[in-house]
């Protein structure tokens, strides 16, 4: 062991002393400028937007912001608008802005620069970077809602009657859905072409499109789409906020006759049917669009182009849509260049649009969280056919996405029409179900494409998307080519912050499952399941948040989704946003807390929590009154748990906890939200509160320890019950090795090295085991044989993403169609898992209370059975790395630590280290 001291100290030196020697060889400035999150954000409406940068100092000890009406200013440093001085400080994200007020449009350039302990100089100011303000007020938008004045339905032919079937009725025909389901779609009306015609007659300096819709759209100029997004914008609860977008749009406008127009879809704003009954309609109304075109000439004058009643419709060839349904489109009713010709060439069935009084939302809000946009594409794997002319695409992983026809291929007639059918499971002949997808949504997925007399090259969708690793392709007369259809993950554009790989197979596969599962579920919301609902459940929510955070930047997501539970109708809301919540489950709710922490934790925002803290008083309120002797009583419990054998009877029915019951979870649930709500308090600077929270912890914590803790076992009853006292801080300390010995005898003994965790107990089992000396129980549980481990699920039953209920399935020899599970196949809340891989395997995690990943811990586990790992975490600054190998019964580990930061190292058998940044390599016995 002296040996390895003197390696690593040897190693470690030499490396500080060649990090040293670069950085006063150089000065650098700091880079990577973002405001609010953003690198260059055009519609920023908050009063303090927040400012972050790389500092590229080993510490930085002080900063100096200037902020400008101009770049000119700054360069002859006169910043008219906020000068911050030299300011002590190490922190480099999210600053706020502490200058003059600001007005809408109003553009504000800035610079940075930073003074090092290294040298003790400045360094060179940053690049300029800027950002724009927004249409902060409602009377900033001279626009006007529009919409068709009279949607029409297409009429109703073989092809349409085709597509409604396949929508509206069960996979077995002797089954159909209600009356009024197929009169829904029947009644659909088209989706909406819309456009206006402008002149310019000047030189174009700047132009800025303020847009968005109650519903999906996508708005484009002579043509061209102004941006890759796709179904949007993100869902709200319409009544209350919208989100629009802000465009840099003058490389789009020409001298002459332009033309700005908008292809509007259903979106969320009008899903009348999936969830809806017909004394209950879930729909907000009809599709509508805004848009306020902004143009600046050269001269100084200034052009708008508003939507308003000058504006013309048409109906669209998308003759169905939506979001649980799909898509029916019609090439023979596509209307050409109908984005470019002028109005004198337009037909009479282009009509006036309706301009609308009164706006049908309380505020336009900016869309500050990335878009959904296409990301990855996915090739099919095979063709099977299980009928005659029926041809099934599998793409051998189960995921997000949308359908890309290559009609070039399939040398159709005008008229022929395409049907295909999504699912996530196939028997052994290769027929698709889409049980899986439940009875809850009224709708089954299907798409259907009309050939017109020439086509285009391809074909996809454009207000929809599904959840399938399945496509049944009907309506073609040979045989299709494999490339003959194609797909494409879709996705919230959020950055990737996080990877993670190991030296054991399956140990990647569990973690791809759970990065599909996560990824898939990322739009615009964080969803339940990609099939089947679709819809924001909040204890889903912070169930796989671990997962989330190290996985991806989700910044700007999380922001969204906390501003959701405050427009939420409910307190202690189910599901956000949207008509489909109910309150009262303190269990899944307590989301919005813990998200809140969190998000302060990686990104170290203190607006966030200040924004938030009312809506989280409001949840804590609630619970307090809940209260039945300081525990509270109902809730839904650590859903979906296993059940002991495949295909066993589920006691309750659904998905209810077999082994850990609502009250354990609400009541330890509730206890951490009051615990989290001290620190956001104290935070916060409200030290009245943060007393009383601590109180409220201590009183509900100590009759959890009084009704749950079993003096004659030992612990807590369950798994998960015992996991999230160690974690939460329920257990004395005297008694925490003895609960996590019990514990891990629980997992070796009573299951046989498996969890018996449900979606809550994921993220707090590995930790409570691995921190307590049983890291081979924590890391076994991912290799674990037989049901219901992690290789059962992929050997045995094909998964590719993890499954709601695994135990709900019973695989035999032979699968017909009656054997489909009838439970999503896709359901990320059980992927809290992960975290373990970044935090344990990785040892990359913040302690309790840092903010920012600023300073943070490097600790590790090392399975015995496990010979390498490689992760990394993106924070705000910089990527942290933690990559460890076995080699002649050494661990060989290599860390990065970014600049501005530090990081307290801990190795087996030793004290732990401060280390600062830069790149360490340590070398010990084990």
């Amino acid at each position: 062991m002296r040996l390895a001291k003197i390696l690593i100290l040897s190693i470690t030196l030499l490396i500080m002393s060649c990090s040293s020697k670069n950085q006063t060889a150089t000065n650098t400035r700091p880079d990577n400028l973002a405001v609010e999150g953003i690198s260059v954000p055009l519609n920023v409406h908050s009063r303090v937007p927040t400012l972050s940068w790389h500092a590229n100092v080993d510490e930085q000890t002080h900063y100096q912001i200037q902020v400008a009406t101009s770049v000119t200013a700054l360069i002859e440093g006169q910043p008219d608008l906020w000068d911050s001085g030299k300011t002590e400080s190490s922190r480099s994200i999210n600053i706020g802005y502490k200058g003059k007020a600001l007005a809408n449009r109003q553009k504000a350039h800035w610079r940075v620069r930073v003074w090092s302990r290294a040298n003790w100089l400045e360094s060179d100011w940053s690049e300029i970077s800027h950002w724009e303000m927004g249409l902060t007020t409602n009377s900033a938008w001279s626009a006007k809602w529009i919409m068709a004045n009279s949607p029409e339905a297409s009429a109703l032919s073989p092809q349409v009657s085709q597509w409604i079937w396949n929508a509206a009725s069960d996979q077995n025909p002797q089954k159909t859905r209600p009356e009024y389901i197929v009169k829904k779609l029947q009644e659909q009306p088209t989706a909406t072409l819309l456009r206006r015609q402008f002149s310019i007659d000047k030189k174009v300096v700047g132009a800025r499109l303020h847009s968005t819709a109650a519903g999906y759209y996508e708005v484009f100029i002579n043509g061209k789409k102004v941006d890759s997004r796709i179904i949007d914008p993100g869902q709200t609860d319409y009544e209350e906020r919208i989100l629009y977008n802000t465009d840099a749009v003058e490389s789009l406008i020409t001298s002459g006759d332009n033309v700005i127009a908008a292809h509007l879809g259903s979106g969320w704003y009008n899903e009348e049917i999936a969830f809806s009954k017909p004394d209950k309609n879930l729909s907000y109304g009809q599709p509508k669009l805004i848009a306020q075109l902004e143009i600046v000439f050269d001269d100084g004058s200034s052009k708008t182009v508003s939507t308003d009643n000058s504006w013309y419709w048409h109906t669209s060839p998308v003759l169905k849509e939506g979001l649980f349904s799909g898509e029916l489109f019609d090439q023979r009713y596509a209307l050409d260049n109908w984005m470019t010709k002028t109005d004198t060439e337009l037909s009479d069935a282009w009509q006036n649009v309706k301009s609308l009084q009164s706006w049908p939302t309380k505020s336009l809000e900016p869309q500050l969280l990335q878009p959904v946009r296409i990301a990855d594409k996915l090739v099919a794997e095979r063709i099977l056919s299980p009928r005659k002319d029926v041809w099934v695409f599998d793409f051998g992983q189960n995921f997000t996405g949308i359908p890309e026809l290559n009609l070039a291929l399939l040398d159709l007639e005008e008229g022929q029409a395409v049907y295909l059918k999504y699912a996530e499971w196939i028997d052994d002949d290769g027929n698709i179900s889409q049980k899986s997808g439940g009875a809850a949504p009224k709708l089954k997925q299907t798409d259907a494409y009309i050939a017109g007399k020439t086509n285009p090259q391809k074909w996809r969708p454009t207000f929809t998307w599904h959840g399938f690793r399945y496509v049944e392709v009907v309506g073609l007369k040979s045989k299709p080519e494999l490339d003959a259809l194609n797909a494409y993950l879709v996705r919230s554009d959020v950055p990737v912050s996080g990877h993670f790989s190991s030296s054991d197979d399956m140990i990647n596969k569990v973690h791809d499952m759970a990065l599909w599962g996560y990824q898939s579920n990322l739009i615009s919301v964080p969803f339940d399941c990609p099939i089947r609902e679709r819809a924001g459940w909040t204890g889903d929510a912070h169930a796989a948040l671990v997962t989330g955070n190290y996985n991806f930047n989700l910044e700007n997501f999380w922001s969204k989704y906390l501003g959701d539970f405050r427009t939420s109708t409910y307190v202690a809301p189910t599901v956000v946003p949207g008509r489909r919540s109910q309150g009262g489950k303190f269990d899944w709710a307590v989301a919005e807390i813990i998200i809140a922490w969190e998000h302060y934790r990686h990104h170290g925002d203190i607006t966030v929590l200040a924004d938030q803290y009312d809506s989280l008083q409001e949840y804590m309120n609630a619970g307090q009154v809940e209260l039945n002797n300081n525990m509270i009583r109902t809730g839904y419990g650590d859903w979906c748990d296993p059940v002991r054998e495949p295909g066993m009877a589920r006691v309750g029915g659904r998905c209810t906890p077999q082994h850990t019951s609502h009250v354990v979870t609400s009541s330890a649930l509730f206890a951490h939200g009051a615990d989290l709500m001290a620190k956001i308090s104290q935070a916060l600077g409200k030290n009245t509160q943060q007393v009383f929270y601590k109180q409220l912890f201590e009183s509900v914590k100590n009759q959890f320890n009084e009704e749950v803790f079993d003096h004659n076992t030992g612990h807590y009853g369950s798994q998960t019950a015992d996991a999230m006292a160690i974690a939460f801080g329920f257990v004395p300390k005297d008694m925490q090795q003895q609960v996590a010995d019990k514990l891990n005898e629980d997992v070796v003994v009573n299951w046989g090295g498996h969890a018996s965790v449900g979606a809550l107990g994921q993220t707090y089992l590995y930790r409570a085991l691995s921190d307590y000396g049983y890291v081979d129980t924590a890391f076994n549980i991912f290799k674990a044989e037989g049901y219901p481990g992690y290789p059962y699920l992929i050997n045995e039953l094909n998964a590719t993403t993890l499954w709601e209920r695994k135990g709900g399935f019973k695989p035999k020899e032979k699968l017909t169609l009656e054997d489909a599970p009838g439970r999503s196949l896709n359901h990320p809340f059980h992927s809290g898992y992960d975290g373990w891989f970044y935090e344990g395997l990785g040892g990359i995690r913040p302690f309790k209370d840092t903010v920012g990943f600023q300073t943070f811990q490097l600790k590790p586990v090392f399975p015995s059975s496990l010979n390498a790992v490689d992760v990394s975490y993106n924070t705000g600054y910089g990527k942290i790395e933690s990559r460890w190998r076995r080699a002649n019964n050494q661990i060989i580990w290599d860390f990065v630590i970014p600049q501005n930061t530090k990081a307290t190292v801990f190795l087996p058998n030793q004290e732990p280290r401060m280390y600062k940044p830069g790149k360490h390599t340590v070398v010990f016995e084990n």
